[in-house]
């Protein structure tokens, strides 16, 4: 009689899970950075171009208060960089936004700024796309 046994893998089938559940939150992340960079336009929470190019998507650890920059035209372009979403306790976590002193009031509206919700309409606009680029990168069906 022969015996029966269990090639138990679920650790690994975890670690493969997670990473391509990384992998889809860090396209999530790009694809809010880009809708809220197409939020902000000439006369629209843009003068110099500087925070547009300031938005990125990076990892929730990442330090953007390290990238505060004088307005100007030449600032660095942040963006369009592929993010490495975090494991946090049992939530995976990417996080989109700007360094700049100023990003902040632009997108609530305090004192001269009108208020964009950049962040919040991209948000908006990717949430109802979150499911499917989830599926894209863990292989699940529709």
């Amino acid at each position: 009689m022969s015996k029966a046994g269990l090639n138990w893998q679920g650790d690994e089938l975890k670690a493969q899970l997670i990473e391509q559940l990384k992998s889809a939150l860090g396209e999530i992340g790009l694809r809010v950075e880009g809708e809220a960079k197409k939020e902000l336009q000439p006369g629209h929470g843009v003068l110099t171009g500087t925070l547009r190019r300031s938005l990125h998507a990076a990892a929730p650890s990442y330090d953007f208060a390290g990238d505060d920059v004088t307005p100007s035209e030449s600032s660095p372009e942040r963006g369009n960089q592929a993010p490495e979403a975090e494991l946090l306790g049992d939530r995976l976590m990417i996080a989109v936004g700007s360094g700049l002193v100023y990003a902040l009031p632009v997108h609530q509206g305090h004192g001269d700024f009108a208020g964009y919700h950049y962040l919040t309409n991209a948000l908006d606009r990717v949430a109802p796309q979150a499911l499917d680029i989830v599926r894209k990168h863990t292989g699940g069906k529709r």
